[in-house]
């Protein structure tokens, strides 16, 4: 395990990642699905990026994403979240492109990611708070945001919100 491979506990881990013990040891026992931006502070307080976490794939300069290819990250079985991972894994990437499925929910989405993000609609509507303001969100709209404030998602379409996510720095 990485965290005990960098000499840390539990208990300090979470400390520096800015989540609670029972949070961090559920993630490890995989009875809790994190975040991408929760993944991406572990693995900063780690001192690796958040492709440690994922299976190796092979690093080229190009990469071209085919609709038929299956490149989609479910984080959770009972998440109602999707990703399809868009960019390269490149040596030094500088951004992450993402599509995001999400289910409509009675919970939020929460985000805490220190960077920024690009949000483009594809398709569904939502709510995007970030500190005390909301906007809403439908297709063909986006914003760009400094993602240093948390910032809250709902899906307010009875169908799922098919996102576009621009990252920087990247995540994977």
């Amino acid at each position: 395990m990485l965290r005990q491979a960098r000499g840390l506990t539990l208990s300090e881990l979470a400390e520096r990642a800015g989540c609670s013990d029972g949070h961090l040891s559920s993630v490890e026992r995989g009875t809790t699905a994190p975040t991408l931006s929760s993944l991406a502070t572990i693995a900063a307080v780690l001192g690796s990026d958040m492709s440690v976490f994922f299976p190796s794939v092979e690093r080229t300069h190009v990469h071209v994403h085919r609709a038929a290819e299956n490149g989609h990250l479910r984080i959770a079985a009972s998440g109602n979240e999707i990703y399809t991972i868009l960019s390269a894994r490149s040596v030094d990437p500088s951004f992450t492109g993402l599509i995001e499925d999400i289910a409509p929910s009675d919970s939020d989405t929460s985000y805490s990611y220190f960077g920024e993000r690009f949000l483009l609609m594809l398709s569904g509507t939502i709510e995007l708070r970030i500190d005390a303001t909301t906007y809403q969100l439908g297709p063909g709209e986006m914003i760009h945001y400094s993602s240093h404030p948390n910032h809250v998602l709902h899906v307010t379409s009875p169908e799922p919100a098919h996102i576009l996510w621009v990252v920087t720095p990247a995540l994977i």
